[in-house]
């Protein structure tokens, strides 16, 4: 228990009335309860506030994302509810994490956006000429969703025509309330997915290639011990879902908000390196990865409440880059908006691997769009949005019309 007397909340990010209305929501937190307390999940407290979320997310000696999965342990990982399976190495602490972290880091390191751009772009462009002469396209099935889905299994070194497979499990395993009827269905089709990434990283100890499965299990520890096939698997889930459902978050959320204001989008057409500052104002407005959880290790005071060991804490990425005290008019898309210090791929040891991945697939399919279907209209009656958004603030669905076009052709097939 805390020494403070709880302020409590009634927050829930998996509810529906969360996913209609988060930015209020949080607002009023950061006004009345910064650090609120919640009952939902067992009970956990709400960080807010730009400062409050920023210090906790670069505090791993406080605030620690292990997850053990064993009955009564307090470590949840970086979830609320927590999930059956463990994300490795988000879900470690040093020193555990350190190793892992190192073997992860020369496949995403800033200069591997720039070798893996050409590979993107041909995707994309290969995924527009399907619907290009027809003037119609789902934003989000037939765009979105697929090139990050493609590119991150081409890094992995999974077979690209199994995409599908791999997309559709990592969206629903964020969309599907997990206390809903239909999660049971969604977690069978993330553990075939996991099943079948673990079976072709098996397959490389006979087979190496150059992807990351190789690497994988050829990897060694000080000790000389290897990554077990679960770890191989947890860093493939990982991998997965961070590269699929979040980037189509992104991307969606900015095309329905350009299809909005056409004039913005005409201004962003004029000069494409416009984009780069936009893709940060997005990133900063819709917060795709909402927020992730923390255990207190340690007694500690934030935003004027005590906290003590075995404490959950919800850090809101998203309330965070909505903060009046660190952003200019934080409610409205500013696309020139500098500077631009925004928490979406959050911060510290764990913050997001793929970043520059995500900016460089954001760039491209944004250019691609801009120069091929630049009066896009998005059928906003006919969308459909993810109806939980506590992880990722996605959308399943994005129908739009455009003036059709002619085919530029490309080498990939899809």
């Amino acid at each position: 228990m805390t020494v403070d007397a709880p302020r409590t909340a009634e927050f829930d990010h998996n509810s529906a009335a969360y996913a209609q209305s988060w930015r209020e929501i949080y607002q009023g937190l950061r006004e009345r309860c910064p650090v609120a307390h919640s009952d939902a999940y067992g009970g956990f407290y709400v960080l807010t506030r730009y400062a409050d979320v920023s210090r906790a997310v670069k505090d791993d000696e406080t605030f620690s994302s292990f997850h053990d999965p064993a009955a009564g342990s307090p470590y949840g990982g970086i979830i609320i509810p927590p999930t059956p399976n463990v994300s490795t190495p988000i879900e470690m602490d040093p020193p555990g994490f350190t190793p892992l972290r190192k073997l992860l880091n020369p496949f995403f390191a800033p200069g591997k956006a720039v070798v893996w751009e050409p590979f993107t772009r041909d995707v994309t462009t290969a995924i527009v000429d399907l619907v290009i002469e027809t003037g119609r396209i789902d934003l989000v099935e037939e765009l979105a969703s697929p090139v990050p889905a493609i590119f991150t299994a081409a890094m992995l070194g999974l077979p690209l025509e199994e995409w599908r497979m791999y997309a559709d499990a990592a969206h629903a395993i964020v969309y599907t309330p997990p206390a809903g009827p239909e999660f049971a269905g969604v977690a069978e089709k993330l553990s075939a997915m996991i099943m079948r990434a673990a079976a072709v990283a098996e397959a490389r100890r006979s087979d190496p290639r150059d992807d990351l499965l190789t690497a994988a299990v050829q990897f060694r520890y000080p000790d000389g011990s290897a990554l077990s096939g679960q770890t191989i698997a947890e860093l493939c889930t990982l991998i997965i879902g961070g590269g699929d459902d979040t980037t189509t978050s992104l991307v969606a959320n900015a095309l329905l908000w350009l299809s909005e204001h056409p004039r913005q989008r005409d201004w962003l057409r004029e000069d494409l390196s416009r984009l780069g500052p936009a893709c940060e104002e997005f990133l900063r407005y819709y917060t795709p990865t909402q927020g992730l959880a923390r255990t207190v290790r340690q007694p500690v005071e934030i935003g004027g409440r005590r906290l003590e060991p075995g404490d959950r804490v919800w850090l809101s990425f998203a309330s965070a880059n909505q903060d009046a005290e660190e952003f200019d008019r934080p409610d409205e898309v500013i696309l020139d908006r500098f500077p631009n210090r925004h928490q979406a791929f959050g911060l510290g040891l764990h913050r997001c691997l793929g970043s520059n991945f995500t900016r460089m697939e954001f760039r491209v399919m944004l250019e691609e769009v801009l120069s091929r279907l630049p009066d896009f209209v998005v059928d906003a009656a006919t969308s459909e949005k993810y109806e939980n958004i506590g992880i990722v603030n996605g959308w399943k669905t994005m129908p739009a019309a455009f003036t059709p076009g002619t085919r530029r052709g490309s080498t990939f097939r899809p």
